[in-house]
């Protein structure tokens, strides 16, 4: 048995609530359909990273020698970072996937999968979240977050090279993630399946990394890639995510307009405290190593 709260009278409709029956009424209106604009810009930062990427898996095809010599140069590894002052690896990293020939020179398929799945996570997640957060905030959430899935990498990982974006995608699933929740009401029924999935998306790539890893694999995943840049994307989107309300259009009528009322401009400073807290991380993280 459900106990329902009789309608308040003096609840403030949702714009949504459209064909909603009135409170006391006995014959509820027929539903009505509302068209809601959202602003929102062409994936163009989307298709440039993923531009960068398969251009230096093409240029790493060329010879097995080049291969290597740029994953030597580019991954992330701790001793490189912490010990040698690489820094740029933990950017550089993201950008690279997999080698493309094997210990014996020949093709290795792996490589292309590894790429091919992070192409299109960002694909489909990414264009999507840049359409909705702008071109910068994008960028931000891609960069930073991945920044954090590489930090905790080569402080918790078990070592060796990590390369890929996949600290990256876990950062755009992770702003996904708060734009679904902080719009929950928004977006309805629909919105909350998205975030269901999303979770359920999280727990079977870190279920099947764990148990990946624990069975001794070849090519090991970098669970802690992924968990940092998830973290990362979370804290940064719940500081410099669009946050949406809806009024009427002023020019169409019977459609609504989504007004976002947390511009960029107001959260530099949000953005400056993620950094700082990372380079502090980061700094301590290199003390202790070298000490």
């Amino acid at each position: 048995m459900l106990n329902e709260q009789p309608p308040d009278p003096k609840r403030r409709a949702h714009p949504l609530d459209a064909g909603a029956p009135p409170p006391g009424g006995s014959s509820p209106r027929p539903k009505q359909q509302v068209t809601l604009h959202i602003p929102s810009v062409r994936p163009l930062v989307t298709y440039t990273l993923l531009g960068i990427m398969i251009g230096i898996f093409i240029l790493r095809a060329f010879s097995p020698e080049l291969d290597e010599s740029l994953l030597l140069w580019g991954a992330n590894e701790r001793s490189a970072v912490l010990g040698g002052g690489a820094i740029y690896r933990l950017f550089t990293a993201m950008f690279l996937h997999a080698g493309v020939y094997d210990q014996f020179g020949g093709f290795a398929f792996e490589g292309s999968l590894h790429l091919i799945f992070n192409a299109y996570m960002i694909y489909v997640v990414g264009s999507n979240i840049e359409k909705l957060f702008g071109h910068v905030r994008y960028t931000l959430i891609f960069l930073l977050g991945g920044l954090a899935g590489s930090i905790a990498s080569i402080l918790l990982g078990g070592g060796g090279y990590s390369v890929g974006a996949s600290g990256a995608v876990f950062a755009l699933l992770g702003a996904q993630f708060v734009y679904l929740y902080q719009h929950r009401k928004l977006l309805g029924v629909g919105g909350r399946r998205q975030m269901n999935a999303l979770i359920q998306l999280l727990a079977i790539n870190l279920i099947f990394g764990f148990v990946t890893n624990a069975a001794g694999a070849a090519v090991r995943i970098d669970n802690w890639a992924h968990i940092g840049g998830a973290l990362g994307g979370l804290a940064l989107a719940f500081g410099i995510a669009p946050l949406f309300i809806v009024r009427s259009h002023p020019e169409i009528p019977g459609h609504l307009i989504a007004d976002d009322i947390n511009p960029l401009r107001r959260r530099l400073w949000a953005v400056s405290a993620y950094v700082v807290v990372l380079m502090l991380i980061l700094i301590f993280a290199r003390q202790t190593y070298v000490g």
